[in-house]
């Protein structure tokens, strides 16, 4: 992946450049906003962006140049190639990573999104697509060319799981999900009625009401909407379902703080069932219901880590980008030196992915990429069999160069010790 372009290089104006502004990592993986809840839901590649009004859109306002130079070219592209789509419960963001660009497309802003093209009788293999019609930026359709070796059908089906996931989130109304919660919350029993108590009284009434509150969390979330189903007679199997999803889907934020509570004391637990040796019974069932817990955690996964339902051919490489972007954060890899072993960055990286974890065979996939996609590390053999993860900078053809400049420079300079000795 390349940098992207400094301020002496005009930007292309297109219909990528004029969307809504997307930050990237140092490696190219999209910021999520974490405040709000957004979390990614789906990635396809090989796409294109065209925009379908007449003239060119508005050129955007570059804050970082002066006023008489938009820092934008004067030539408009109606059409920007070779894009990866991602779809969040907030936005719809296309990321040109040759030239590290994003730009997104809020669903707030989406009035309809409907799928077009695929083959006719005129043309076989007509481009599948999809129509959004914005508040901001007028039609703007989505074309998807499957690519990579794919066959033509693929991009068919890219273009019904992205259209898919884009009225699933349209409907949703996620970004709608922190006023609501900030409103339950400032309603939530336990706050209301221990604020009239102090003490021990206060703190053990505030406990009662909130394991209370949070096994009703469970039942309302994981049981759909029971009452209605028994009051209603003979519902299909299909609505029943989908009222249950659904009413998972309104309470998948604060349960998910639940269960991020229930992770802390897993192994707590599971240390106190082995030390019980006295009590046979309880400790087997205390280490039964830990283990139960366990497996519907892994199950479940962690919403903020990739998987590779949702990344599907680019699992690898946006797995690559998120490890390179853990390294980098806090300076870690620096911190060890400019290098590390594979044991060490795989049991730090799963340690913070929790309990949707990586396989090694995943690791290795993904340090093979990192050369390719330029994130500045890259994977080193040693003649002893270690492997480890290094940083560029630290290449001995780099460090090589470095010391030659150094030698060639010291001995330039006019000293009482004639240079380097």
């Amino acid at each position: 992946m390349k940098a992207p372009s400094s301020n002496n290089k005009p930007r292309r104006w297109s219909p990528l450049t004029c969307l809504g502004k997307t930050n990237l990592s140092p490696s190219g993986l999209i910021q999520l906003e974490s405040d709000v809840g957004e979390v990614e839901t789906l990635v396809c590649t090989n796409c294109e962006l065209r925009y379908e009004g007449s003239g060119p859109l508005p050129k955007p306002v570059d804050t970082s140049s002066s006023p008489a130079d938009s820092g934008f070219t004067d030539f408009w592209t109606a059409i920007d190639v070779n894009l990866s789509c991602h779809i969040t419960t907030h936005r719809v963001v296309l990321v040109d990573e040759s030239e590290a660009i994003a730009g997104s497309i809020p669903h707030p802003l989406v009035q309809t999104a409907e799928g077009k093209g695929g083959p006719s009788f005129r043309s076989p293999k007509g481009s599948y697509k999809i129509e959004l019609n914005t508040l901001a930026w007028g039609e703007l359709l989505i074309v998807f060319r499957g690519g990579g070796g794919q066959p033509y059908s693929q991009s068919g089906r890219d273009r019904d799981a992205v259209l898919k996931a884009i009225l699933r989130a349209m409907k949703r109304k996620a970004w709608e999900d922190r006023e609501r919660q900030a409103q339950k919350e400032a309603s939530r029993p336990s706050k209301t009625i221990a604020a009239r108590k102090v003490g021990v009284d206060a703190i053990m009434t505030k406990n009662k009401l909130l394991l209370r509150e949070n096994a009703n969390l469970a039942e309302t979330a994981f049981g759909g909407n029971n009452n209605n189903a028994k009051s209603g007679g003979l519902v299909s199997k299909k609505k029943g379902n989908q009222e249950s999803i659904d009413a998972f889907m309104r309470e998948a934020t604060p349960l998910l703080k639940v269960i991020q509570k229930y992770t802390s004391t897993i192994e707590r637990e599971r240390r106190a069932a082995a030390l019980s040796t006295n009590m046979q019974g309880n400790a087997s069932k205390q280490h039964n219901d830990t283990e139960k817990l366990v497996a519907m955690l892994e199950n479940m996964g962690l919403t903020s880590a990739l998987s590779e339902k949702q990344s599907g051919s680019m699992y690898h490489k946006q797995l690559a980008r998120q490890i390179v972007d853990f390294l980098r954060r806090n300076e870690r890899l620096n911190k060890a030196g400019g290098m590390m072993t594979l044991t060490d960055v795989y049991c730090l990286f799963n340690r913070a992915r929790g309990t949707n974890m990586i396989s090694p065979d995943d690791l290795l996939k993904a340090l093979d990429l990192m050369k390719d996609l330029g994130l500045g590390m890259s994977r080193r053999s040693f003649k002893s069999g270690v492997v480890v993860i290094q940083d560029d900078a630290f290449d001995d053809g780099v460090m090589a160069k470095k010391l030659a400049n150094l030698a060639s420079s010291s001995m330039k300079q006019k000293t009482d010790f004639g240079g380097i000795t």
